[in-house]
């Protein structure tokens, strides 16, 4: 061992035990740890990864960052006191004296994230854990390290002065309300989030994706920090060097213009990144699709897709589309129009076609008699990447395929349908008539995928009735069959998903009494991220109804929340009125049969608790259906329920028009209520 690493491994030393045995030091690991603890128990922690690298975690660094600061300034204001400046004088660079004081403070605040990994640990599968621990203590060390450079830079160059003190303490809790400042959102300015430390406004998360919701940006923000902590520690040698040598010292000099050289560099590539994003973001009204209105009118329909997509490249996947074309209208065609997004290249058709952004106009060999049918061969490919402005510092993709994930929603154009305009996430009319739809899909090894059209193998699924698709791809995601149900969901949800599978199942046993078809066997349930991709209440492909869930809410998965009754009760019973031959856009009357049947099941069928519900429930609009349905039932039971709901479904485009009262004036008169 050289004697330079002795005098710093000595310094570490000395310094460790001034810090540690102090009476201070296990009162401050106290009561950060109760901090954190509050905080973790007041959060939606889906994961362990998710909590280390989402808030909670962010939330325990930067608690611990002011301890950091503060820490830093008083180690740096007792050098004379304590005479470590007498060594720094002595020893032929003094230098080691000080980086081994600076790394024992670093060492005596990595205890402050004991509570955060130990709590963390508890929520989920310890593989989840150790994803995330390495990322989680690495950016902790740079943070805690920027800051005890920041504190002990401050006393360096200002002197041990009790002002500097309340100055780093100020600082920090501004820092805090960074977002409040940019107007309540985040900052407005592409890349001003990078001065967000302790990044209480531009943290992003998701456990199908990890961070690819946040691009490189988690790169460049560390290597920035880590930049400026090593920037800040060679100015502190430079300054103390200084004042010995009384001239200029070179190495520490030359390593803080690298180290300046990476932080310059890194804050470019971060507010590239930032800008270029942001100029490609499109603006829409809502990035959750409404409730299917219509279904798309064209002259042309396609009874069938017989798609197969290759993601075995997910950042640019290749498509092979069979399709059986049939005219539709009165009149022979002889071209017939589709939407297909303009990113993906078409490199071969089986009959000529022209391109004009997402339309696409086919010249058929010969005109297409009504009623008569073509078949369609395309192959096309590309990469997809789609961006919509949010309430963050940065957009949020909406649509994507890259190495990380692929996300497809039904809006994305990623196959052909009729139409002359691709919708979007915030338009109505986005479902297809119905038609067979194959899917076949090829992943690197380790994949899984999410589709809302039933699995008839490992790869393949398929739909006679399908009026709208998606495909999700990520090596997170898995599919799980329980009994006759299945779940679809990131590994670490798989755990908390299973157990509440037999609540939902007796749910729906429940609600399918009501409905004029046999009760479905199980129910899928799909845990995916907090992005629109599936609009509410949208026809199932399938004969199971399907349950999608924002993976950032898992107190959802309980019946407790009014969440619960939204994502799941509101699910079912929409999919039972469709699977029961019920019309999509007769939402109305829907409604009113799912607030029935949810207040039905949390409180029975007394009448004051029943009203009593509706009232908590804040009086809604579909409220006077639910009363009538029950008036029935008190009477004539759940046969006499049943029979009225089969009517609704027979006469839904009717009553669509109607309002509640006259909905409920109608079920009294049909159900011959007294």
């Amino acid at each position: 061992m050289s004697d330079l690493l002795r005098r710093l491994l000595t310094a570490w030393r000395m310094e460790l035990r001034l810090v540690v045995p102090h009476w201070s030091y296990p009162l401050m690991l106290l009561g950060w740890w109760a901090l954190v603890a509050y905080v973790f128990s007041i959060q939606s922690l889906i994961s362990p990864e998710a909590a280390l690298k989402g808030n909670p975690g962010a939330f325990s660094v930067g608690l611990s960052a002011l301890a950091a600061l503060l820490l830093g300034a008083f180690v740096a204001g007792r050098s004379q006191r304590v005479r470590f400046a007498a060594l720094e004088e002595t020893f032929p660079t003094g230098a080691e004296v000080l980086l081994g004081r600076w790394l024992a403070c670093l060492v005596a605040l990595l205890p402050t994230q004991v509570a955060a990994v130990v709590l963390a640990s508890r929520i989920g599968p310890a593989t989840s854990l150790w994803r995330g621990l390495p990322t989680f203590v690495l950016e902790a060390g740079i943070t805690l390290a920027f800051a005890v450079s920041v504190g002990w830079l401050f006393v360096t160059w200002l002197g041990p002065r009790r002002w500097v003190y309340l100055l780093l303490a100020g600082g920090w809790l501004s820092s805090l309300g960074w977002d409040v400042f940019f107007g309540g959102q985040g900052p407005s300015i592409p890349g001003s989030d990078l001065l967000d430390v302790l990044r209480t406004a531009s943290i992003r998360y998701e456990e199908l994706w990890g961070r690819l919701m946040e691009g490189e940006r988690p790169v460049w923000f560390n290597l920035f920090y880590a930049g400026l902590a090593a920037l800040f520690v060679a100015l502190v040698v430079a300054r103390v060097t200084a004042r010995r040598n009384r001239r200029a010292p070179l190495i520490p000099a030359a390593f803080a213009l690298a180290a300046l050289m990476l932080t310059a560099s890194a804050a470019t590539a971060y507010v590239r990144q930032a800008q270029a994003w942001a100029s490609q973001a499109i603006t829409v009204e809502s990035i959750q699709p409404p409730e299917p209105a219509a279904t798309v009118t064209s002259p042309v329909v396609v009874d069938a897709w017989e798609i197969a997509a290759d993601l075995t490249d997910p950042a640019s996947p290749r498509f092979d589309a069979r399709l059986t074309l049939r005219a539709a209208g009165n009149e022979p065609i002889s071209t017939v129009t589709l939407t297909l997004h303009h990113d993906l290249e078409i490199t071969s058709s089986s009959v000529p076609h022209e391109r004009d952004g997402d339309v696409l106009t086919l010249a058929l060999p010969e005109p297409l008699a009504p009623g008569a049918t073509q078949d369609l061969h395309l192959t096309y490919g590309g990469e997809l990447w789609t961006l919509v402005q949010a309430f963050r510092p940065l957009p949020d993709p909406l649509v994507f395929t890259t190495e990380r994930g692929v996300r497809l929603p039904f809006f994305a154009g990623w196959y052909p349908v009729p139409g002359e305009e691709l919708g979007g996430p915030d338009t109505s009319g986005v479902l297809h008539p119905p038609g067979r739809f194959v899917l076949t899909v090829s992943v690197p090894r380790g994949w899984g995928v999410c589709t809302n059209l039933p699995a008839t193998g490992e790869t393949t699924f398929a739909s006679d009735r399908a009026t709208w698709a998606v495909l999700y791809a990520s090596p997170r995601l898995r599919t799980e069959r329980v009994g006759a149900s299945t779940i679809i969901a990131p590994e670490a949800i798989l755990p908390t998903a299973r157990a509440v599978i037999p609540n939902y199942e007796a749910l729906l046993a429940e609600y399918a009494s009501f409905f004029p078809i046999a009760a479905p066997d199980g129910v899928t349930l799909a845990v995916l991220d907090s992005f629109a991709g599936m609009a509410d209440h949208t026809p199932p492909a399938g004969d199971q109804p399907l349950v999608v869930i924002s993976q950032n809410t898992p107190e959802d998965l309980m019946e407790s929340t009014g969440g619960h009754r939204y994502f799941i009760s509101d699910a079912l019973a929409a999919d039972l009125w469709v699977l029961a031959g019920g019309d999509t856009g007769a939402t109305t009357p829907r409604a009113g049969i799912s607030e029935y049947l949810w207040i039905r099941h949390r409180v029975g069928t007394d009448p004051a608790q029943f009203e009593q519900a509706l009232l908590a429930n804040g009086g809604s609009y579909t409220a006077p259906i639910a009363r009538a349905l029950l008036a029935i039932e008190n009477q004539r039971g759940v046969e006499g329920v049943r029979e009225v709901i089969a009517r609704m479904i027979a006469e839904g485009a009717s009553l669509q028009d109607l309002e509640p009262d006259q909905i409920a004036g109608w079920i009294e008169e049909v159900g011959g209520a007294r």
